[in-house]
Order: C-alpha cells, then sequence, then structure tokens
C-alpha cells in the first residue's frame, strides 16, 4: 500500500516528464548516458534471501549515479514505471519486459543479473542491454562469501562502470575501498524498503538505523515513513540528520518543509523552499507556505512561475484562483479556477469554490447550478455550505527527482530514444488509456499523454483526434479545429468528419458544418449520423435543434 502509494506520487511526474519535451529543445542528455537497474533475479535455493536482488540493485544505483556522464534512473523512477504497467513491486521481470521499461523511460542501457550459490561459495552475475544496439554484454560475474555481498556488488559496479564508460576518470577505490555498511545494517534496509506493512517496515528501518546510525538512505527512508502516516515532528527529526553532501539531500530538505509546513512553522518552510531548485512542486509548496504567512503576493508569483514550468498540472492554477478569491479579485479567480476545471472537469472542490465566486459576480444561475452539482458528487464539499471554508491551498507530496536534482530532461528524448521507444509502445492500448482519461475529465492527464504520444506517433490520427475533443471540451475551438484537421489529413473518416462538423455547428458556422457533412457522406453514404447532422442543418435557423 505504502509503495503503491509512493509510485503513483512519482509517476505524475516522472513518467508524463516528456510531455514537455520537444526534439526542437536543447540536447541537454546528449553526453549522458541513460541507466535502468533492475533487481536480481534469486537462482539461490533459499528464499530468504530474496531480498538481495533489491539489495543489489539499491547497491549499483548508488555507485553508478556519482558518475558524471551518467544518469542513473532512482528506485522510485522504476517503481513508477512498474506501477504504470501494473507490475508488483517485488516482481522478477522478463529481458523483453526490461527493454519496454527503459524504451518507455529512455534509458540507453539496462542492467539485469541474478545470484546463486551457498554461503561459503556465492555469485553475483550481471549483463547490460544496450538497448539502442538490442544487444547484451557477455555475462560478468564476481564471487565470494555471501556474507561479502556488499563489497561483491561493489566489485561488480566498477565492472559495469568501465563497459557502459570506457573513459571514465572515477578510479576504482572509489567503488573497491569505500568501507561498507554492515550487512546486518544493510538487510534490514532492504527488508525495510521492500515490506508494504507500515509497522514493519518502521521496525526494519530503525534496525537499520540502530546498526548503523551514519546510514542516509535508511534514515530518508524512516522520515518518510513517518511524514506519510502525519507524524511531522518524527519525521522531521529523522530527516534533519541528512547531510548536504548525501544525495538524499535534498528531497530530505523537501520534506523537511512538507513537515513544517504541516507543523505550522510556515516561515521556516518557506526558507527551506526557497534554498532548493525552482521545480513545478517546490514552487507550489513555497506558494502555500507564503500564503499562510500572510504574502498573498508572493504566493501568487511563486504559482505562477509553478504554472509556467508545467500548465496541465491543477494545483498551481487552482491555488491561483483560491488566493485570488481570498483577496477578492473575482475575475481573476474565476479565469483561474474555469482553467482548473478545463484541466480536470470532476474536481469539486473547484466548482464549489467557483459556484461562491460566481455569487459574488451576480451570475446567479451559474453559481446554483455548479454548488449543485458538486455538493451532489462530494458529501465533503456538502458541508462547506454549513460550515467556514477550509484551508484549500494545494501542496505537492512527493517532487519531481530528475528537475529537483537539476536535471533538464528538455534533451531525453532524442531521435533514437524516441525510435526506440516506438518499437515497445503499444499504440492503441495507450490511446485506450487516454479515452478512459478523457471519459473521467481528466483533460490535463490526457493532453500531457497525447502530446507524449505524438512526440513517438506524430502520424496517430486517433492521437490527434482525440487531442481533437479535449480541446473541444475546454471550448478551445480554434485549436480543436486544426486537430480534427491534422487527424482528416492522415486517415479520413466519415465520424472524424462529423465531429469536425458539429464543432462547427457549436460554433455557428453552418456552411463549414455542411461542407464537412458533405465530406462524411462521400465517403460513407449511408452513414446515419451524418445524414441526420446534415437535414439538421438545412433547417431554418429558427427550427434547428440546440447543438
Amino acid at each position: 500500500m505504502i509503495s503503491s502509494i509512493y509510485n503513483r506520487l512519482v509517476l505524475r511526474s516522472f513518467g508524463l516528464a516528456a510531455i514537455l519535451i520537444t526534439l526542437l529543445s536543447p540536447p541537454v542528455f546528449a553526453d549522458k548516458g541513460t541507466v535502468l537497474v533492475f533487481p536480481f533475479e534469486n537462482q539461490s535455493e533459499d528464499r530468504n534471501l530474496d531480498w538481495i536482488g533489491q539489495g543489489i540493485s539499491e547497491l549499483i544505483i548508488e555507485r553508478l549515479r556519482s558518475e558524471p556522464e551518467l544518469y542513473v534512473f532512482d528506485r522510485d523512477e522504476r517503481l513508477a514505471g512498474f506501477e504504470k504497467l501494473g507490475i508488483p513491486d517485488t516482481a522478477v521481470i522478463s529481458r523483453a519486459t526490461s527493454m519496454k521499461l527503459g524504451w518507455d523511460n529512455g534509458a540507453d542501457r539496462v542492467i539485469v543479473g541474478r545470484f546463486a550459490g551457498t554461503a561459503a561459495n556465492f555469485s553475483v552475475y550481471a549483463r547490460i542491454i544496450d538497448l539502442a544496439a538490442a544487444g547484451a554484454s557477455q555475462e560478468i560475474k564476481a564471487s565470494g562469501k555471501l556474507d561479502d555481498i556488499i563489497p561483491l556488488t561493489n566489485a561488480l559496479s566498477w565492472q559495469l562502470l568501465k563497459i557502459i564508460v570506457p573513459a571514465t576518470q572515477t578510479p576504482e577505490s572509489d567503488y573497491t575501498s569505500r568501507p561498507p555498511v554492515p550487512r546486518s545494517a544493510f538487510e534490514n534496509y532492504v527488508r525495510g524498503i521492500l515490506s508494504t506493512d507500515p509497522q514493519r517496515r518502521s521496525e526494519f528501518l530503525e534496525t537499520a538505523i540502530r546498526l548503523q546510525p551514519q546510514y542516509p538512505a535508511a534514515v530518508f527512508e524512516l522520515g518518510r515513513l513517518k511524514s506519510f502516516q502525519a507524524d511531522w515532528k518524527a519525521s522531521k527529526q529523522q530527516l534533519e540528520k541528512i547531510g548536504s553532501l548525501d544525495p538524499y539531500y535534498l528531497r530530505a530538505r523537501f520534506a523537511v518543509a512538507l513537515n513544517d509546513y504541516q507543523l505550522g512553522d510556515y516561515a521556516r518552510a518557506a526558507a527551506s523552499l526557497s534554498e532548493l531548485p525552482e521545480t513545478y512542486d517546490v514552487l507550489v509548496n513555497l506558494g502555500a507556505a507564503q500564503l499562510e504567512k500572510g504574502d498573498s503576493g508572493a504566493a501568487l508569483a511563486a504559482w505562477k512561475r509553478a504554472l509556467a514550468i508545467d500548465p496541465f498540472l491543477t494545483e498551481a492554477v487552482f491555488n491561483i484562483g483560491y488566493a485570488n478569491f481570498l483577496k477578492g479579485d473575482l475575475d481573476a479567480a474565476a479565469k483561474s479556477l474555469e482553467q482548473s476545471l478545463r484541466l480536470q472537469g470532476r474536481d469539486w472542490e473547484a466548482m464549489f469554490l467557483l459556484s461562491r465566486v460566481y455569487d459574488r459576480l451576480g451570475r446567479v444561475e451559474d453559481s446554483q447550478r455548479l454548488q449543485s452539482q458538486a455538493t451532489r458528487q462530494s458529501p465533503r464539499v456538502e458541508r462547506w455550505l454549513t460550515q467556514p471554508l477550509p484551508k484549500l491551498e494545494r501542496l505537492c507530496l512527493s517532487p519531481d527527482l530528475a528537475a529537483l536534482r537539476g536535471i533538464d530532461f528538455t534533451g531525453l528524448w532524442s531521435p533514437a530514444r524516441v525510435a526506440r521507444r516506438e518499437k515497445g509502445q503499444d499504440l492503441l492500448s495507450w490511446v485506450e488509456s487516454i479515452q478512459t482519461q478523457i471519459d473521467s475529465q481528466l483533460y490535463g492527464d490526457a493532453l500531457r499523454q497525447l502530446r507524449e504520444t505524438l512526440l513517438v506517433f506524430p502520424d496517430s490520427a486517433d492521437a490527434h483526434l482525440l487531442t481533437a475533443q479535449v480541446y473541444e471540451k475546454q471550448k478551445n475551438f480554434d485549436d480543436a479545429v486544426k486537430e480534427y484537421q491534422k487527424s482528416i489529413g492522415i486517415r479520413p473518416s466519415a465520424e472524424s468528419y462529423v465531429m469536425m462538423a458539429r464543432l462547427y455547428r457549436t460554433m455557428n458556422q453552418t456552411q463549414l458544418a455542411l461542407r464537412a457533412v458533405e465530406q462524411a457522406l462521400k465517403l460513407d453514404p449511408d452513414h446515419a449520423a451524418a445524414l441526420a447532422l446534415k437535414a439538421e442543418l438545412q433547417k431554418p435557423p429558427g427550427k434547428r435543434l440546440d447543438p
């Protein structure tokens, strides 16, 4: 349960990060190789050693991510990919699935492996799959005693680095001479992050820290767990132990600021967030802290910067509407809340708040309609009819990991990576998933997915058609027409022409609607919807049904 929630938080930022990417962007990733590491398969006869497979991948990630020539995907990023495909966290995946996940996430190489043997004669085997060449390296082996699993994996990581970055300037001693974490602490840490039971997870992590007090990974995971359990004070106490040179430092500071916010120390939260890179998530939370401090101007400025980074997410635009409502700028509040609902049509909080704005603007009918719909769908919102509004500013609970580390993904999707992704992506299932988002009125998420789809499949008539439908629902009619035209240009169909004709009718452009219907009937003379629409359009204006 806990892992699943973490995965979904990361997925929002990581799995959809490519949406804002274009092939014309600066090639920031041109000189970096991207690597995705999977848990190793347990081929021993002892199922009690299953935890080691996850532990090996954790150690390899830890070692390789310090290499400046590489971007190594974090475990949370990998799990977000698992979540997207419906794969359990602890599943052993096939080579084909590892390649698909690599293609989907923009990896150049994936690392897979296995381990086997006895306590006295233990071996770890790794293989690098080069996704550009669709080939794999020879299997690399490190052998010794099971108790020496950490030094064995460090030595294996060095061999992997020499294959991936032959000209690395990193000395071998960086991999082989570091004092390893005691195996007992390491085992408790890994068993902790694998446990789905909060109590067991906490016990494992606390034991790991007791055995190795200077264990940043365990400290971070325990602090994150405490935050998830709403024990803000205990979470903060743990996370503040993480030093500035540790790879978990920025994520820890983000979480500490969130704890401070929840504890009501808004000034400290704002100060901590101001020291972090200006990512979407940081700016959303910074604005929330500044609003609670009483500085609505600074809050609005932060949220506007967040909106410029990602216009398809709803936290920033909703918060702008909410802040303007609080300060009485009703026109600005209406504009932002309307945009929020164009991104997420079933946001009952935004709908209720907009009903209040409309009421104060004198738009009584619109206000009553929205209020009735929102209160009917949400018991929580219904209570606001008789109670004061609670604090409604929204927070981001998990940061975009790459952005927080200062990694600019604008160059990730090079032509070669896009071409590889096309191999592993099922366009039909992708389009069906987007249709589900549209049906759920998650229009912002749908547009993010559609931009990603069109990056990989620029000639997808279905993707352009769905984009047109979203724009139409958002009342962005001009762009909707352009997308219908693109879809028809790729694959003309009677259905597409009818959809465009209906849009023209909504826009009161009857002649253009009739032309589109005629094109539909040329393709399918018996198309029932086209015939009915033509008959309707040919009626005198006063006798037509409303669109």
